[in-house]
């Protein structure tokens, strides 16, 4: 999905870089309050100890930030958690603000988790619930730190977007890569790329309604099952 982003985004001439934090070494955030004391405010305890700080630097580089995460169980990563905790350090002074949207926070380096973003999660399972705390994490994340989403693609089936000699799967495909185009030409996603990214992977008519009914869904799973 990612690679399919940059693909439409450096076509039109946007550059496209890719942190992934499994690469990286990346420490958990110790609440020591190091970085809220007067001679070291804003600095980590961790800083040159790990990648976060050289991490940091390139997201201060980037005009978008696109955050990327598989769910394991209903939620973001572990280890993109790990990553964001390290958020803490980033205050650009002591004391409180108002956010923009209304809401009482520290100061943060808005160059670094201000500028707007894009969320992008997929999961193996049919349910919109199993992404509905990961969407929410970043709805909430975007309103303390006046960062605006500027595009949400969600994937669920993710594990079908590897039969890639289907059409219904091409389909899905070529609209990351539109993400991308939207995104070096007008800085957001428009809500039809997002639906047309979202789509059924299963060739059901109306499958969106008919998940609402636990029959259809039962028998969907008796049906899998007999597959299996």
């Amino acid at each position: 999905m990612l690679d399919k982003l940059a693909e439409g985004a450096t076509t039109c001439g946007a550059e496209f870089e890719t942190v992934v934090l499994a690469e990286q070494k990346i420490n958990r955030c110790l609440a020591c309050d190091f970085c809220n004391k007067p001679t070291t405010f804003g600095r980590c305890v961790h800083d040159g100890k790990d990648d976060v700080k050289a991490i940091f630097e390139r997201m201060r580089a980037a005009d978008i930030i696109v955050y990327g995460s598989p769910v394991y169980v209903f939620g973001v990563t572990g280890l993109l958690k790990t990553f964001m905790d390290r958020f803490n350090c980033t205050g650009t002074a002591p004391g409180l603000c108002m956010t923009k949207s209304g809401l009482i926070f520290h100061h943060v380096d808005k160059k670094v988790i201000g500028k707007p973003i894009v969320v992008m999660t997929l999961c193996a399972n049919i349910e919109q619930e199993t992404v509905k705390n990961t969407l929410t994490y970043f709805k909430t994340f975007a309103r303390y730190t006046d960062a605006p989403i500027v595009g949400t693609l969600v994937r669920k089936m993710a594990m079908q977007l590897e039969k890639t000699d289907e059409p219904l799967v091409r389909e899905v495909l070529s609209s990351f890569v539109q993400a991308g185009r939207e995104l070096a030409l007008g800085g957001a996603i428009s809500r039809s790329t997002e639906k047309a990214a979202a789509k059924p992977l299963l060739n059901v008519p109306f499958l969106d309604i008919l998940m609402h009914f636990p029959l259809f869904k039962r028998r969907a799973v008796e049906q899998a099952n007999r597959g299996s």
